[in-house]
């Protein structure tokens, strides 16, 4: 990669266990955020009536990842991943996953086609599952988009 080459976000892949074979078409929502206390009101007064403010870091909050996917003939992996990561609906108990999570990465390609970006996740699991309207006439390809919670999300490239 050529020092401080820009780079495009149309050139980055998704990777999760098991799921490196399928066609993504936009990713969103790489975000994390400290929590924080004490930052936006006063805490106390001190001789004089000088208000203290300090901002402290009490935790992260990690945003959700959503991700569109090209969808293919024949090939249901995402709703099963969602569909077994879920007890039933209507009769509850435990999931067919046992709460396993799985981990993943987002990459970011340079102009050459090598990895200058990285983010990995672990904990993934899918949130919510939707595709695109299908209407008579559309020219349009078929979308799966899936949102996903994760326990942690890390810059690492």
């Amino acid at each position: 990669m050529a020092k401080g080459e820009l780079l495009a976000s149309s050139k980055f892949f998704v990777d999760f266990d098991g799921l490196a074979d399928l066609v993504v078409k936009k990713v969103s929502g790489i975000s994390i955020e400290l929590l924080t206390a004490g930052d936006q009101t006063p805490y106390g007064v001190t001789k004089g009536g000088k208000s203290q403010i300090q901002a402290t870091v009490t935790g992260t909050q990690n945003g959700t990842i959503t991700v569109e996917y090209v969808g293919t003939a024949g090939d249901k992996r995402l709703f099963q991943w969602f569909e077994q990561s879920h007890s039933q609906p209507t009769t509850g108990g435990g999931t067919q996953t046992k709460g396993k999570l799985k981990d993943g990465s987002i990459i970011l390609y340079n102009q050459g086609g090598d990895e200058a970006a990285r983010w990995n996740m672990k904990g993934v699991m899918p949130k919510s599952y939707k595709t695109t309207k299908m209407e008579a006439g559309s020219t349009e390809l078929f979308i799966e988009t899936v949102e996903f919670a994760m326990e942690s999300l890390r810059r690492v490239k």
